[in-house]
């Protein structure tokens, strides 16, 4: 079966220590979509993260590394903004370099905003993995987020996904000034920065567990979404 053309796509995947996982990532995505262009913006990771992209970008030209170890600001969101800036592509999908986030579902976001939506959210369906105290904390920031962007901005049915596509014009469009760049939510920052009448869909998909590696999730991470929350 002849594989679907995705040069009109850019990956941007944001790593920090990823050693364990990168490569298994790379390769499914490469294996899926044919022409596809894959950034990944690492934020100073201490291992071989970065060493590992720079062989399969030696393969493959469409794989770029964006290091982003001498930046003034670390954090997720602002490692998908300065990655943003380089797409050349129509459409741009960000998801984690972890493996929770499926690849084979990166399809149905691209065909969703070939259609003509404006931002294509990816939505927690079941979570594993996670303990009491983190399912808590999780919809405890849902709840204040979407009450937040009742005030002001555009809402889904996850504002705090990590998985996303959206059209690249608009995503460089945004004023980024009232985004919490050593944040971890970049798609609540996006929505709280676009009109309310923006064509956002929701895509479902199964959040699986981590296989290898440490999830980054911390007091840090909790406190910058506070921030994030009044900015």
């Amino acid at each position: 079966m002849k594989k679907k053309d995705y040069s009109d796509t850019t990956i941007i995947i944001p790593t920090l220590n990823e050693e364990s996982n990168i490569s298994e990532l790379l390769n499914l995505i490469e294996g899926l979509y044919k022409n596809i262009s894959i950034i990944i913006s690492d934020d100073g990771s201490r291992d071989r993260t970065q060493e590992i992209v720079k062989g399969h970008s030696r393969k493959n030209k469409k794989i770029k590394l964006l290091n982003r170890s001498k930046k003034d600001a670390h954090g997720l969101t602002s490692s998908v903004v300065d990655a943003s800036k380089t797409v050349k592509t129509k459409y741009a999908v960000v998801m984690d370099g972890d493996l929770q986030h499926p690849p084979e579902k990166i399809k149905g976001i691209v065909k969703e905003l070939r259609k003509g939506n404006d931002i294509v959210a990816g939505a927690r369906r079941n979570v594993f993995d996670w303990s009491l105290d983190r399912k808590i904390i999780s919809k405890a920031a849902m709840l204040l987020g979407k009450s937040r962007l009742l005030i002001k901005g555009a809402t889904c049915e996850d504002i705090l996904s990590g998985f996303f596509g959206i059209k690249t014009k608009l995503m460089q469009s945004i004023n980024k000034n009232r985004f919490e760049m050593q944040g971890y939510k970049i798609l609540f920052d996006i929505l709280k920065n676009i009109d309310k009448n923006t064509k956002i869909k929701n895509i479902y998909y199964d959040f699986g567990m981590r296989k290898k590696g440490y999830s980054k999730i911390g007091k840090t991470q909790i406190i910058s979404f506070l921030r994030a929350l009044f900015k």
